[in-house]
């Protein structure tokens, strides 16, 4: 009878195994930042001048458009309207100074 129960229990995950990731990926997908072609993308790296490494969690500014650096040190703004803009970087730890472009 157990035996029974236990393969129960493997289809049963067999079927909610696939459902999961399905719906996991449904989800990345709604979730996915998608760019207006006739708009510009702004993205870089910020890294430590001393080091060269990525720098985590520096906010960047770009007229209005904003965005945060990932655990590299990369970050990108979608979906800005083609121009000359000012960008500004900031520590919101207050580690390095704010600088500008």
């Amino acid at each position: 009878m157990a035996k029974v129960n236990e393969k129960e229990k493997d289809k049963k995950a067999l079927i909610i195994l696939p459902i999961l990731l399905g719906a996991g990926a449904v989800w990345l997908f709604l979730r996915r930042k998608v760019a207006d072609p006739d708009k510009a993308i702004l993205f870089g790296k910020v890294t430590d001048a001393g080091t060269l490494a990525g720098i985590q969690g520096i906010n960047v500014a770009c007229d209005g458009y904003t965005g945060k650096t990932n655990t590299g040190g990369d970050y990108q703004i979608i979906n800005i309207p083609p121009g000359t803009y000012s960008v500004t970087f900031t520590d919101p730890l207050g580690r390095y100074e704010p600088q500008g472009v």
